[in-house]
C-alpha cells in the first residue's frame, strides 16, 4: 500500500504539503513518476513545475540521496532501507475543472496534478489521510471513512478529484439503482427538485441508449465562482464543473450547467470506458498521439446537446442553438481550410486548446460535431431509420469497452459506413480527413429530417462590416481574428494589431456602440454600400489610418425546421429526436 498524508499551513500562500510513505519491497532503488498530462486534456502540462520543495527519508528520518531522471521523475537510493517517506509541497493556485486550488475556504485537489506513482507499482492500493478543519466535508468518489480515502491502483486515483469545504451543499439521484451525487462548492441558491428532474431525465436517456452504465455510482462535483466561468473534465467515476457567476446558474446560466453536465455524463461512456488503442493504457509520461479526438470530442459534444433535447430537459429551440454555435464557431474559423478535424485533434498535443498561429487548424468539438450530425442522419437516411449514431455508440461499447480492448480510428469509420454507406464514406473522406466546405453535405443530410440551413446575420458587427473580430485586453481594443481576403487583411490589418482611433476619435467604451451609436451604420447592410471607416492601426513599430469599405463578412447559417418537411422526413426527424 501506498500511504499519503496531506497538510497545509498558511493557505493564502496556495501550498499544499505531501507525504508519501511505503515500504521499499528491498529495491536498491525507487522512482517515483508525476503525470506529465491529465486524461481528457491532450496537452502536456508539466505539472512538476509547481513543486517547491522534494525530499525523500528512510524510516529513521535520515535523508536519502536521490536525482532527477527526467523533468518529472525521481529516483531514491534505497539500499538497506525498509520504508521511505517523500516529502514535498505543490502550489495549488489555479482554478479551473482540472486542477489544484487552496485557499482559507477550501482545498481542492486533482491528485494527477499533483500525487505520484511508483514505477511498476502502479496498481497498489493507495490510502490518503486528510489533515483537515474539522468542519470540512469531504466531497470524493473514493471509499471514505473518517477523513481517510482508500482507492486502487493510480489510474483510479488520478481520476478521483477532492474537495474539502465547510460550505458543500449535497443531494442525490437514483437511476436504475446507481446513485448519482450533486456537490456544489460555492456560494449559488439552488433549485434541488429542478436539478434532480431534469438530471434524472438525461441520465436516464443516456443510459438507455447504451444499456447498461460503465460504474456502480457517479458524482458531479460543481466549483461555483462568483464571476463568469465554464468549464468541465470526465472522470471515470465523476466529472468537475467549474461554472459562474453563482447568482446566475439557476437562471441565465442554467442552459450551459445542463449542457456541461450531459457533455462530461457522456464522456463516462466515450473515453473513459469507450477509449481510442492509443491511449489503452495511459502513459502518463509523454504525449498519447492519437487522431480520434473527432470520436472522443465530436460525439460527445453532438450527443451530449442531443440527449438534452430527446430527454425534453432541451427544448428544440434550445437545442438548435447549440447546433448553430457549432456553426459559428466553425464558420468563423478558416483554420478548417488548412487543417482536417482528425489532424488537428493529433495536433493539440502540438499547440493545445489556445488560437495558437491564424487560421492554422480547427476545432474537435464543434467542426467534429458537426460531422457527427452529418453521419446520424445519414445512417438514419441509409437504414430507414432503424440505426443511428447511438446504434455504432453502443456497438464500440460493448465489442470495445466491455471486453477492455481499445478501439482504432479504422474500428470507427469502418463501423460507421456499415451503417451509412457511401455518404457516410464521404463524411470521413470530405470533412473528417479533409478540408472541403461543410454546407452542401450538411445541407444534404438535413434534408432527411426536414431541416435546413438558413443564411444569418453575424450579431459580431466588426466581423460582419469589416471582417475582424477585437476583444478589450487592458484597456486597449486587440483584433484577435481576421478573415482572409476580406477588406481587413487586404488593407494589412492582423491579429496583435490594436485599434487606438475609429474616424480620428479615440475609442471610449465598446467598438460595437460605436459602429451603431457613433457611425449610426444600421442593419441590415444595404446591398453596394460604398460608406467608408477610418481606423488607426497600432502595430509593434508603426502607428497609421486607414479608410475601409464597409462590406459583408464573416457569413452565417443558421439551422431550422422546414415549413414543407414532408410525411418521411417528419417521421425520420421523430425517430432522429426521440
Amino acid at each position: 500500500m501506498i500511504n499519503y498524508s496531506i497538510s497545509y499551513n498558511n493557505p493564502h500562500r496556495h501550498y499544499v504539503d505531501f507525504e508519501l510513505s511505503t515500504t521499499t519491497n528491498g529495491k536498491e532503488s525507487i522512482q517515483f513518476q508525476l503525470a506529465a498530462w491529465r486524461p481528457g486534456r491532450y496537452e502536456l502540462a508539466d505539472f512538476a513545475q509547481n513543486i517547491q520543495k522534494w525530499g525523500a527519508f528512510d524510516e529513521h528520518n535520515n535523508s536519502l540521496p536521490f536525482k532527477k531522471i527526467t523533468k518529472d521523475l525521481w529516483e531514491v537510493q534505497t539500499e538497506g532501507v525498509m520504508q521511505i517517506t517523500i516529502a514535498y509541497n505543490f502550489y495549488a493556485n489555479q482554478l479551473d475543472a482540472g486542477s489544484c486550488y487552496l485557499d482559507e475556504h477550501q482545498l481542492y485537489l486533482n491528485p494527477v496534478h499533483c500525487m505520484f506513482y511508483i514505477v511498476d507499482r502502479m496498481k497498489e492500493e493507495y490510502k490518503i489521510e486528510l489533515n483537515i478543519p474539522k468542519n470540512y466535508e469531504i466531497a470524493s468518489s473514493m471509499k471514505q471513512e473518517g477523513n481517510a480515502l482508500t482507492v486502487k491502483g493510480y489510474d483510479m486515483l488520478s481520476e478521483s478529484p477532492i474537495i474539502c469545504s465547510d460550505t458543500l451543499q449535497h443531494e442525490t439521484y437514483d437511476v436504475d439503482g446507481i446513485t448519482f451525487h450533486l456537490w456544489f462548492q460555492g456560494a449559488c441558491k439552488l433549485d434541488w427538485e429542478k436539478l434532480k428532474k431534469d438530471f434524472t431525465a438525461f441520465t436516464k436517456s443516456q443510459i438507455k441508449y447504451f444499456g447498461s452504465f460503465p460504474v456502480d455510482e457517479y458524482h458531479y462535483f460543481f466549483q461555483v465562482t462568483p464571476y463568469r466561468s465554464y468549464h468541465g473534465v470526465e472522470h471515470t467515476k465523476n466529472t468537475v464543473l467549474l461554472l459562474g457567476p453563482g447568482n446566475e446558474i439557476m437562471d441565465k446560466r442554467y442552459e450551459d450547467l445542463l449542457g456541461v453536465c450531459s457533455h462530461e455524463l457522456y464522456h463516462t461512456w466515450n473515453i473513459k470506458a469507450i477509449r481510442p488503442v492509443e491511449m489503452y493504457p495511459y502513459d502518463y509520461t509523454k504525449e498519447n498521439y492519437f487522431r480520434t479526438g473527432f470520436v472522443a470530442e465530436g460525439v460527445t459534444t453532438y450527443m451530449g446537446d442531443m440527449m438534452l433535447y430527446n430527454s425534453g430537459v432541451f427544448t428544440w429551440e434550445e437545442f438548435a442553438k447549440t447546433q448553430n454555435q457549432n456553426l459559428e464557431r466553425h464558420l468563423t474559423n478558416y483554420g478548417r481550410l488548412n487543417l482536417s478535424v482528425a489532424d488537428s485533434g493529433f495536433d493539440n498535443w502540438l499547440d493545445g486548446y489556445k488560437l495558437g498561429a491564424p487560421d492554422r487548424k480547427t476545432s474537435i468539438y464543434p467542426d467534429a460535431a458537426l460531422c457527427m450530425l452529418m453521419v446520424d442522419l445519414e445512417i438514419i437516411r441509409n437504414t430507414e431509420g432503424k440505426n443511428s449514431l447511438h446504434s455504432i455508440m453502443k456497438e464500440l461499447y460493448e465489442d470495445f469497452a466491455l471486453k477492455e480492448k481499445g478501439y482504432s480510428e479504422d474500428d470507427f469509420r469502418n463501423i460507421c459506413v456499415k451503417f451509412g454507406g457511401l455518404k457516410v464514406a464521404e463524411v470521413f473522406e470530405n470533412h473528417i480527413y479533409g478540408t472541403q466546405d461543410y454546407i452542401p453535405t450538411l445541407k444534404t443530410a438535413l434534408e432527411v429530417a426536414g431541416l435546413e440551413l438558413k443564411e444569418k446575420t453575424n450579431p459580431n458587427l466588426s466581423a460582419q462590416y469589416f471582417g475582424f473580430a477585437a476583444v478589450k485586453e487592458d484597456g486597449k481594443i486587440i483584433i484577435k481574428k481576421v478573415e482572409p481576403n476580406s477588406v481587413t487583411d487586404k488593407n494589412g490589418i492582423a491579429p496583435e494589431d490594436e485599434i487606438t482611433k475609429v474616424n480620428g476619435v479615440k475609442i471610449e467604451g465598446k467598438l460595437s456602440d460605436i459602429w451603431i451609436r457613433d457611425l449610426n451604420i444600421k442593419l441590415p447592410i444595404v446591398k453596394g454600400c460604398k460608406e467608408n471607416v477610418s481606423l488607426t492601426i497600432k502595430k509593434k513599430f508603426s502607428e497609421k489610418s486607414i479608410s475601409l469599405a464597409i462590406g459583408n463578412y464573416y457569413k452565417l447559417w443558421e439551422l431550422v425546421k422546414k415549413e414543407d418537411a414532408t410525411d418521411e422526413q417528419l417521421a425520420l426527424r421523430k425517430i432522429w429526436s426521440s
